[in-house]
């Protein structure tokens, strides 16, 4: 708490002739006020104008000016505020007036103190504008409270001061301040000690200060009854801290931070929130440069730190003055080892030698405030290894059903220890700043690897059914819809990948397999390659460990296809050989029609048909052998794409009438139905074929596989010139284009690239695919080469 500011000496006023000594006539006072009228800090004022503005008539108005009326204290206050006239001066004409009113000989009394207890401004404050307007709209508003709502050491104290600097001329009758230490190594702050302080800063002696706190509170109001105070109240604990402190006065202004919403302090009529969340990467790069000097750039080291400290203010200028304690000076040298050291150290680095402000020991104090159950709950949910959780998962993290999961999370957001994710519209998804998830994995919990499984199993049982409803197998059901289910799997894709990524760290070897065994559908068609390679490379290492080498071979085959979409074909030759070897030395049927599947995809890709032909064969009789009706009907529309490509369309259209037939999944048909209609295309009937591409196309787009969407667009685009409509054919090779390119399927770009030659007629595109084919060393280049012969006339 800040002492008692005393009151300033009365200034001699700028206009000459002006008297120094409070007494005068009201005339005296009447000529200083149309000084102010007429050449203020506003510049000149209309007194229509001003009239309407104070609600007076124009006639008492001018009754002030001309010292005919003394205005009472009140209107005086109003009419100097609305000119703008310094707190200073503000004080000495009130004085005047004051003296003016009381009779000759009347003693003059104390006067009473003008406190002027914010904090320094904060040296280096950066950004912030959004909060800083919301705060100034919530006072140009009439709003009386504004409480400052944030996670620990993201800069709510320099935001409250910084901005109490910009406005506190506005407030003629003073500030008070007090931190309230909610949120700190000492006890909370009784509000009946803080009253104490304010009614000393407002010139009580200490025998007139109340001993009970309620008539303190009540004594506050009076004293700020019809004055213009900022109330500073800073790091709040809750509401009951704060209430017995807020004023009744209307024109006084309370400003309250806390790491909790305060929700009692928001039903108030005229209470705001502002929640200040860290600062951006541009915010954060700013800060740095005004600690280390303008010259930090913006990228390298610096924008490293900037983004491993996640915006959070305290840790930047932790970060900062490490950097001038080792160097004295920037240097990106210097920078660049703090980068390192960082992740290493994490937390630990985050620590200057004062208790106070390491990183650490400020989030201790939000953590001893939870109760027990909310500390469990924060430990658990540090311990989700993806960025951000939704309430279903929760729930099962945390051993309780949803709806109490809601209303524990609250708990936290209330908190500010977990938010909202501010990058998903719905309100169900949760996440926690980095260095705070760091701070969370430190602090013990028994039950861990309980609700860990929890999570998984959670996890592993509704993608299982978000699979089922999008990749149907003959006796699969779901109780998702499709649509459901995309939007799960959209929501969750990247806990899932954290999951198994967890679970293979933790040798958690069982869990891996079960959670990629349910992802394996959606890898290839959902168009997820780069996604593949880590999920099945996990996988992989989990089958050795465990020993299990039908779950190898598996994972190497599927492999191949990853590798294969991405155009790596080495890469996809070598595991598929591989993961063909290891299913045969482990007597898999299975796994070998698989590998030998995947094995004839790839010499088909390579122009190998003969090849290509020979493993599809082999693989078909393995299926049959095995009764596998779904395995025949892949083989099959493998089959009838290679004959169509050797030109035996009758062959190729009684395969993939089977294939048709046998399918029991929306993928699988929609790769039969796209072949068929390729089928059609390449026998001049135009109309069949856009009919059966436009039912594929329908089937890939509503289940989400984005790898047949975009091979069934590529021959849409080259049917509809076919057609003689170049402009559909341009927008379908436009529309594979971007999605090959977002999933990484090479071969697919390169053929929307040739399609968009084709409708055009058009020399670049052909050469950008001319390139990619060359690269990928397909014989489809030959064909873009004749293409550009022709073109060029080479």
């Amino acid at each position: 708490m800040c002492g008692v500011s005393e009151p300033p000496p009365l200034e001699k006023s700028g206009n000459p002739g002006m008297p120094e000594d409070p007494a005068g006539t009201a005339a005296d006072l009447g000529r200083e006020l149309k000084h102010w009228l007429r050449r203020g800090p506003r510049g000149q004022v209309k007194v229509a104008g001003l009239a309407k503005r104070l609600r007076i008539s124009q006639s008492t108005l001018y009754a002030y000016l001309a010292g005919t009326t003394l205005p009472s204290s009140g209107a005086l206050d109003d009419l100097l505020a609305e000119l703008g006239v310094p707190a200073d001066e503000h004080r000495r004409l009130a004085t005047l007036r004051d003296a003016l009113q009381r009779p000759r000989g009347t003693p003059v009394r104390k006067a009473v103190p003008v406190p002027a207890e914010l904090p320094a401004d904060p040296v280096g404050f950066v950004g912030r504008g959004g909060e800083l307007a919301a705060l100034d709209q919530a006072r140009a508003a009439g709003t009386s409270i504004a409480v400052l709502a944030g996670p620990a050491g993201v800069g709510k104290t320099a935001l409250a001061v910084h901005w109490g600097h910009r406005v506190v001329a506005g407030f003629p009758d003073g500030c008070l301040y007090a931190d309230l230490h909610g949120y700190s190594p000492v006890q909370p702050l009784d509000p009946a000690e803080v009253l104490a302080g304010f009614l000393r800063s407002l010139g009580l002696d200490g025998p007139d200060i109340p001993a009970d706190a309620h008539e303190r509170a009540a004594r506050l109001r009076s004293l700020l009854a019809r004055k213009r105070v900022l109330v500073v109240l800073d790091n709040a604990l809750d509401v009951n801290q704060v209430r017995p402190l807020l004023p009744g006065e209307p024109l006084c202004f309370v400003l309250v931070t806390s790491r909790t919403d305060l929700a009692g302090l928001q039903v108030r009529p005229g209470a705001r929130r502002v929640d200040l969340r860290p600062l951006s990467a541009d915010e954060g790069l700013d800060l740095l440069r005004a600690h280390l000097g303008g010259h930090v750039d913006g990228s390298g080291a610096a924008l490293e730190l900037a983004e491993r400290c996640g915006g959070l203010p305290l840790a930047l200028r932790i970060v900062a003055a490490l950097a001038h304690s080792r160097s004295g000076a920037y240097s990106g040298a210097h920078l660049a080892d703090l980068v390192d050291d960082l992740a290493v150290q994490g937390l630990d680095l985050l620590d200057v030698g004062d208790p106070d402000t390491a990183v650490r020991t400020v989030f201790s104090w939000s953590l001893r405030h939870l109760t027990d159950e909310a500390g469990r709950d924060f430990r658990l949910l540090g311990a989700h290894p993806a960025h951000d959780i939704g309430t279903a998962a929760a729930a099962a993290l945390l051993g309780v059903d949803p709806r109490t999961a809601a209303r524990r999370l609250d708990v936290l957001v209330r908190a500010h220890l977990i938010q909202r994710s501010a990058t998903t519209t719905g309100t169900d998804r949760f996440d926690m700043h980095d260095l705070v998830r760091a701070y969370a994995r430190e602090q013990p919990a028994d039950d861990l690897d309980d609700a860990l499984r929890r999570l998984v199993d959670h996890f592993t049982v509704t993608a299982g059914h978000a699979m089922d409803a999008l990749h149907p197998g003959a006796t699969a059901s779901s109780p998702l819809s499709v649509a459901e289910a995309r939007g799960w799997v959209d929501a969750e894709w990247q806990s899932l990948l954290a999951l198994v990524a967890f679970t293979a760290r933790r040798g958690w070897a069982a869990e891996t397999s079960r959670l990629a065994e349910a992802l394996q559908r959606h890898l290839d068609q959902g168009g997820r390659h780069t996604d593949a390679l880590v999920v099945l490379g996990h996988v992989r290492d989990a089958a050795r460990a465990a020993g299990d080498r039908s779950a190898e071979g598996a994972a190497l085959y599927h492999l191949g296809v990853a590798y294969l979409r991405l155009g790596l074909h080495q890469d996809a030759m070598r595991h598929h050989r591989l993961a063909l070897d290891v299913c045969r030395r482990a007597g898999d049927d299975l796994g070998q029609a698989g590998a030998l599947n995947n094995l004839g995809n790839l010499y088909e890709r390579l122009g190998r048909y003969g090849e290509a032909l020979a493993h599809y064969r082999e693989a078909l009789a393995l299926a049959d052998g095995l009764g596998f009706a779904h395995g025949r009907a892949v083989v099959l529309t493998n089959l009838g794409v290679v004959y169509t490509r050797l030109g035996d369309l009758d062959q190729a259209s009684t395969v993939l009438h089977e294939a048709l037939d046998l399918f029991a999944d929306p993928g699988g048909t929609a790769r039969a139905l796209g072949n068929l209609a390729e089928l059609h295309r390449l026998g001049g009937r135009a109309h069949e074929a856009l009919e059966l591409f436009g039912r594929a196309l329908e089937l890939a787009r509503r289940i989400g596989a984005r790898g047949i969407e975009i091979e069934v667009l590529n021959n849409l685009g080259a049917a509809h010139l076919a057609a003689g409509e170049p402009d559909l054919a341009r927008s379908c090779h436009v529309d594979a284009l971007a999605a090959a390119r977002a999933i990484g399927d090479r071969y697919e770009e390169a053929r929307a690239l040739e399609g968009l030659g084709c409708a055009d007629r058009a020399v670049g595109p052909w050469r950008e695919a001319l390139a990619v084919y060359r690269q990928l060393g397909l014989p489809d280049g030959d064909r873009v080469d004749a293409f550009l012969s022709g073109r060029t006339g080479g």
